[in-house]
């Protein structure tokens, strides 16, 4: 067991299934939920719950697989989800038990920080997420990076799917058109992991309520962004002035304080 220097630790249990937290903050900021991407918790994943800690959030970090500050090991860890029965159902389109373990956890960082709903950050195949999350009233600020799909990349549906049950996806569309909740949504534009596809059926779905940031990563492109580049937030995020995964932190934050009622601390 990794401890992380700076952050608090709790164990929370829901539904027969039990995860440590990592928390930053006290509750005195509107709290953001960072779902892990499947490299694991990497440094990067650590810097990223400790900048949004600075602009004024309570961070909360589920550790569901692997460990803390780890290094880059994305396919230990998917051989960890692929016999996890909490991600197996995930992937063969019902809703698992970790979305409900998660969006019960949203329900408590909401109590914890003062009744604010929370926003929540799902990338890589985690990117899902936000939108099984955003059904529950305790979320208000759903973010999808670079959402990924276990079912695999082949065929036009695959391409454009989030692994998201159809029920689930219509509850996200009526919650957001009921109580006019916005998605957001990142990727790089030569991802080959979060296909444009994607993006357009989000689109389809959700109409102006879905604020679509694509960062260009094509060939020879003006910031040299890499075209393999995938983790907009994370292992691809350039903390720089005027960087695009910089603005698109930006807009992000802007996001949280615009939806959670919240400015700066």
């Amino acid at each position: 067991m990794n401890p992380v220097p700076g952050f608090d630790e709790f164990r929370f249990t829901y539904g027969g299934f039990a995860h440590r937290v990592l928390k930053k903050g006290d509750g005195s900021g509107p709290g953001v939920l960072i779902i892990q991407e499947l490299p694991g918790i990497t440094r990067h994943t650590i810097k990223l719950a400790e900048r949004l800690y600075n602009d004024g959030f309570t961070v909360y970090l589920p550790v569901l697989f692997g460990e803390p500050n780890s290094p880059f090991e994305p396919l230990k860890n998917l051989a960890k989800v692929c016999v996890s029965f909490e991600f197996r159902v995930l992937a063969n389109r019902r809703r698992g038990p970790v979305a409900d373990w998660l969006r019960a956890l949203c329900r408590r960082m909401q109590q914890e920080c003062g009744g604010v709903p929370v926003g929540a950050i799902g990338m890589c195949f985690t990117g899902g997420f936000a939108l099984t999350l955003m059904i529950d009233e305790a979320v208000a600020a759903p973010v999808s990076c670079q959402p990924g799909n276990l079912d695999g990349m082949l065929g036009k549906k695959a391409r454009a799917s989030l692994g998201v049950t159809a029920a689930d996806m219509a509850a996200a569309r009526k919650r957001s058109e009921e109580d006019n909740v916005p998605l957001m949504g990142m990727r790089f534009t030569h991802d080959v992991m979060c296909p444009r596809s994607r993006f357009d059926y989000l689109q389809d779905q959700f109409g102006e309520r879905f604020r679509r940031i694509e960062i260009d990563s094509s060939l020879f492109n003006e910031q040299r962004i890499p075209i393999t580049a995938h983790s907009v937030l994370t292992i691809d995020f350039v903390d720089e002035p005027n960087h695009p995964t910089r603005r698109a932190y930006d807009e992000m934050v802007a996001f949280f304080r615009e939806q959670l009622h919240e400015g700066s601390r």
